[in-house]
């Protein structure tokens, strides 16, 4: 949501629709871009339907992303969050063409992240007939918005067809709907990555306060790093006997994260850095609170407000039946499984994420009880989960409850991208640029480590190429919990199918054509054009 009154209330009605999800339906509208986008107002009412889209990110992209990994497992609990086995077979990876999670979650990921794409084609191709002194900069936003959505597109699904406006680019296939086949991985990427030039100029390198959460060259700055550090991978190819990986821009990844780190616009969040409104302990976790608007590390955020229909809903995902007050119940689902949990150092203070052992309701800080009476406490194994009890799992709160909520809706921003994680990919691109680079890649990863030791327990300078891969892994995990990374961290660094977790798949082990995920048989059916992903 961004916050200015016209933005704001014209964003506001289109979270509030209902999306589209057939994107071979033709809407029935008196009102159609050829005489509604006449002026600056209206076009800002456009842009807004489209920044509205990305709270999908928090939806079936972050479900695919998330659930499939060792970081989040939604266990059946008696009759709860079973939905026909979509969650099991998430992370289970057992996913085919029309199995639970594909027909659910990833279904939903194609669809919604292709609402998206659509918006900002409609609003795009409506651009070229009008003229005013800030259209410049609002094409530069629908531009970058939907090189996201392609970004998030491509990252699941591998190639997928590119749709774009014929007005505003002649080197595009038109947004007129109709079945088309798919580009390649490769043909995305360079897609996304020319689109995401293009467009950076035109765009500010701050807003103001009342526009957070708009595009900025930071922002766009950010996109284009996480793209050169996966370069490998997105531009490879999948066959069933895996990813062969494409050219490497590890350069063009540093290169990148300079012009953010050396921008003076943005810092790591620390104690002394951050005017936070919500009590103690406003360092790290200040990123994640309700108030985490008025975070200098945050680069882009996806707007959420308490308010009806408007807020982040993840504490309700995993909070206990009976942990939280102010007319809504918690839904008591989301965990993350024991082996991850014990992974952090309990000297770290993003081990604060978790909530295990005795609890408390997280609004009033009273204890609470399970459904029987019993004293809620959260135990971190889980033995089946197919059958867990209510308090089996570990709890993340790494967006905790807004002391001002509204029902479930919690305004809390979703974090993107932020600052800590540029210092990671600098890292990471200069460690495989050189081993000769060590000792600066170390001393990007003490920096992110710094503001959550104390004291500090820095990395030896003296690790080797492949000593620092792990511990860029294992700090991505400590850094990156719950923000929708580990899967693409996995996939990246090879260990996505070969690492071993609770439940997943033995067969998983030996399927590397996994990296990518199938493409719905739904959307296949829909658009006799596309070609299924190897393996399935």
């Amino acid at each position: 949501m961004i916050k200015s009154i016209g933005f704001a209330g014209a964003l506001a009605a289109f979270l509030l629709a209902p999306a589209c999800t057939d994107l071979t339906e033709v809407p029935q509208s008196s009102i159609t871009p050829d005489h509604f986008y006449r002026n600056e107002t209206e076009a800002v009412g456009g842009l807004a339907s489209v920044y509205a889209s990305l709270r999908d990110f928090a939806n079936g992209y972050y479900e695919g992303t998330e659930v499939s990994t060792d970081e989040i497992i939604v266990p059946t609990r008696g009759t709860d969050w079973y939905d026909n086995g979509k969650w099991l077979d998430l992370h289970h990876m057992t996913w085919t063409g029309n199995s639970p999670g594909t027909l659910g979650n990833i279904n939903d990921a194609w669809n919604q992240l292709f609402n998206g794409v659509a918006r900002a084609n409609v609003v795009l191709d409506a651009m070229q007939s009008v003229s005013f002194a800030t259209k410049p900069g609002i094409v530069a936003e629908l531009r970058v918005l939907r090189a996201l959505y392609y970004y998030a597109l491509q990252d699941l699904f591998g190639g997928v067809p590119i749709v774009c406006s014929e007005k505003a680019n002649p080197t595009c296939s038109g947004i007129a709907i109709e079945a088309r086949a798919r580009n390649t991985r490769a043909e995305v990427f360079n897609f996304i990555e020319s689109e995401l030039i293009a467009a950076r100029p035109d765009l500010p390198a701050t807003w103001s306060a009342s526009m957070n959460g708009r595009m900025t060259q930071g922002a766009v700055d950010a996109i284009l790093a996480s793209l050169y550090l996966n370069a490998q991978v997105f531009t490879g190819t999948v066959t069933t006997a895996g990813l062969q990986k494409g050219t490497a821009r590890w350069q063009d990844a540093v290169t990148v994260s300079d012009r953010i780190l050396n921008s003076g616009n943005y810092s790591l969040a620390t104690d002394a850095s951050v005017a936070c409104t919500q009590g103690p302990g406003c360092g790290w976790r200040s990123n994640f609170r309700a108030d985490n608007g008025n975070s200098k590390e945050n680069i882009l955020t996806v707007k959420y407000l308490n308010q009806p229909g408007l807020g982040l809903h993840f504490v309700m995902e995993s909070l206990h039946y009976n942990q939280y007050s102010g007319g809504s119940t918690p839904w008591n689902g989301f965990s993350t499984l024991a082996e991850t949990y014990r992974a952090f150092d309990p000297a770290d203070e993003r081990r604060q994420i978790f909530l295990a052992g005795p609890q408390v309701n997280q609004v009033t800080g009273l204890p609470v009880t399970d459904r029987a009476g019993n004293p809620l406490y959260f135990d971190s194994t889980i033995v089946d989960d197919t059958k867990a009890a209510e308090n089996i799992g570990v709890r993340i709160v790494k967006w905790p409850v807004d002391p001002n909520h509204l029902d479930e809706n919690n305004g809390n921003d979703y974090a993107l991208f932020r600052l800590a994680e540029i210092y990671l990919i600098k890292a990471e691109a200069l460690n495989e640029l050189s081993p000769g680079n060590g000792p600066a890649a170390v001393a990007l990863i003490n920096t992110v480590r710094d503001r959550v030791f104390s004291p500090a327990k820095p990395l030896a300078t003296t690790l080797t190429q492949q000593q620092i891969r792990d511990a860029i892994l294992q700090e991505r995990l400590f850094e990156l919990t719950d923000e929708a990374k580990r899967r693409q961290d996995l996939i990246r660094m090879d260990q996505y199918i070969t690492r071993v977790w609770a439940f997943k798949s033995t067969a998983a082990l030996t399927q590397p054509y996994r990296v990518l995920m199938p493409i719905p048989d739904i959307q296949l059916g829909t658009n006799p054009k596309l070609v299924q992903n190897a393996g399935y």
